[in-house]
């Protein structure tokens, strides 16, 4: 992410944050799972990765999406963000390949941050891939750059199969995957192919198959040679019938008590 160069530029403002005068927070008193470098870093607390694991295993077959709730803070080190909430993306629609936040998703969004954290800024989005792996598609990074387009901002994926997660920044129509920091805040859930593997009821996701278009067949008939056996059949009952009403009507023709119409007899006459 842009943020990266702009912090350990010291350039000053980028993003809408003013990263000379950011809040302090010593990190050093976190329980962090790694040490601390000198570029930017995401931490994000665990209580908020057990949240986010809970709303993707309880749809592994279908994507799911949400917000990334802290702020960017600074120590001796150099500035982080912390992730230190979730909000799901309630009344947002997924499919197994693709997920997308609505109207009402937003606005579900914005009233929670405005009634539960309205100290606090949206560092970010979240989102599933099941059984697809972690990265950014060409979509994902269109959706990230269009709302959550500021350098500081963050991607978090989430494959609920495999249980693994990454964190991206986007620049120039480009992802690139960012190495973060837990903050055990609380202790770490089981996740559902954790729990899977604890079972042996680990589902693996099948290979995705290529996608074929169905193509109606169209059934073409043998040619002919000739007449078929029915046919000349067909047409000697025909003949056989057409005589026989020629030699009955000659028949009617020549006795002299009947009254035969005329154009019956013209159809008699040869």
């Amino acid at each position: 992410m842009g943020v990266i160069q702009t912090v350990e530029s010291e350039s000053g403002v980028n993003g809408g944050i003013d990263f000379s005068q950011l809040p302090r927070r010593d990190a050093i008193k976190l329980k962090l799972s790694g040490p601390r470098t000198t570029a930017f870093q995401v931490v994000i607390r665990q209580s908020a990765l057990n949240r986010l694991h809970v709303h993707g295993d309880g749809s592994p077959g279908v994507e799911v999406c949400g917000v990334l709730v802290g702020d960017v803070y600074q120590d001796d080190t150099g500035a982080f963000l912390q992730v230190q909430h979730v909000i799901e993306g309630e009344a947002a629609t997924g499919s197994a390949g693709q997920v997308t936040f609505t109207a009402t998703t937003w606005q579900h969004i914005q009233e929670t941050m405005d009634k539960q954290f309205p100290d606090l800024r949206i560092v970010g989005w979240y989102h599933t891939h099941p059984g697809h792996g972690i990265f950014l598609s060409e979509m994902d990074v269109f959706l990230h750059e269009s709302f959550f387009g500021l350098s500081w901002q963050t991607a978090l994926v989430y494959d609920p199969r495999s249980g693994e997660e990454g964190f991206f920044g986007t620049e120039a129509g480009h992802s690139r995957r960012m190495a973060y920091l837990i903050e055990a805040d609380e202790p770490a859930t089981a996740t559902l192919s954790q729990a899977g593997r604890a079972t042996g009821e680990l589902e693996t996701a099948p290979p995705e198959a290529p996608r074929r278009v169905a193509i109606p067949l169209m059934r073409t008939r043998k040619p002919r040679h000739g007449p078929s056996v029915g046919r000349i059949l067909l047409a000697i009952i025909g003949l056989f019938l057409f005589a026989a009403m020629g030699m009955l009507l000659g028949l009617m023709i020549r006795m002299q008590d009947l009254h035969i119409p005329d154009w019956i007899q013209r159809m008699a006459r040869p």
